[in-house]
């Protein structure tokens, strides 16, 4: 089923506002202003908002080190997510976490991590612990291609199904888990096939078609919200810059580049606006517009305090009673 305009309009704005937002953390890492190093998802867009569009207030998600699209697409503020990059106070974890570690527990964003599929058992833990509770939502992971080949995987998926979880795991298959292609990495020919067998109704879909992911994230995101069990979202696209930003991507074919550089989504979201009804008035009110807001983040973002030494032994522990528990200082 097509966006209709005003949802084409809103998905563009998501889009054009993770790219701005993408495109800005590489400037200021450049200046020196962001400490690590950064992963970034230019050209994956389509597949954060097609999926963030789809979701509701009590669903949560997990996410990778590549993860800010999936984090702004569910709706979490992008002045605090620039402080955290900064690593200043007003980041959502006071600039301790960084870029691979954003999290909003009350946008339902329970965190990215670092780890190659380390979110999936936790994304499971979490679906579990809405389907014991009775509490409404799902739970979604965003894993790359090459976390499939993890371990953790194989076990989330067996547990998923047979205890039936309201968890819909998005691969993000860009092509390259780091630094090598998907060929030399895995030995499973049909991806689809392989999550099936485990019982796991599951679908793939062009990445880069922000209709094709939305179509595809809300029929599989019934599927679940109906108690029909786990689902999987497989979107094939591709990332424009290397793993991070200390690597230029040298090993990827100019050819193979140069052909996804033709379907960056925003492009192909920019040239199916006439069949929505948006002009290219429209399209630049919206560029504009976020433009405007990326500058205006960054400039409170840069006016907050860094953290203070000892702001480093605050926040380690979430229950005061675990802590006295074991014998420690309850502050």
């Amino acid at each position: 089923m097509p966006l209709t305009r005003s949802t084409f309009l809103r998905a563009y704005g998501t889009m054009r506002l993770i790219r701005e937002f993408e495109e800005a953390i590489l400037r200021l890492h450049g200046q020196a202003k962001v400490p690590g190093f950064v992963h970034v998802s230019v050209w994956q867009e389509a597949v954060s908002v097609g999926v963030g569009m789809q979701l509701l207030p009590e669903d949560q998600i997990l996410t990778t080190h590549r993860g800010h699209g999936d984090i702004i697409a569910k709706g979490v503020a992008i002045e605090g997510m620039f402080a955290e990059l900064l690593a200043r106070q007003g980041g959502y974890c006071g600039g301790k976490g960084g870029s691979m570690h954003v999290t909003d527990v009350s946008r339902g964003v329970l965190g990215a991590n670092g780890i190659v599929g380390a979110n999936m058992p936790i994304a499971a833990g979490a679906a579990l612990s809405k389907k014991m509770q009775g509490q409404p939502g799902v739970v979604v992971a965003y894993v790359g291609d090459g976390a499939l080949m993890n371990g953790a995987t194989h076990e989330t998926l067996n547990m998923a199904s047979l205890w039936q979880l309201p968890l819909m795991i998005v691969r993000v298959d860009n092509q390259y888990a780091e630094s090598t292609a998907a060929r030399f990495y895995s030995g499973i020919p049909d991806v689809i096939e392989y999550v099936r067998s485990y019982g796991v109704a599951a679908e793939a879909v062009d990445g880069n078609d922000i209709d094709a992911v939305a179509d595809g994230a809300k029929r599989l995101l019934g599927r679940t919200r109906n108690g029909e069990g786990p689902t999987f979202l497989q979107c094939r696209t591709y990332r424009q810059y290397g793993h991070n930003t200390a690597d230029v991507g040298a090993y990827r074919p100019p050819e193979e580049v140069a052909a996804w550089e033709a379907r960056d989504p925003l492009v192909l979201a920019r040239s199916a606006a006439q069949a929505h009804g948006v002009s290219e008035a429209d399209l630049e009110q919206i560029d504009a517009g976020v433009i405007e807001h990326v500058a205006r983040a960054i400039e409170w973002a840069e006016k907050q305090p860094e953290p203070t030494p000892e702001s480093a032994f605050e926040d380690l522990y979430s229950d005061p009673a675990t802590i006295a528990a074991f014998g420690g200082a309850v502050r």
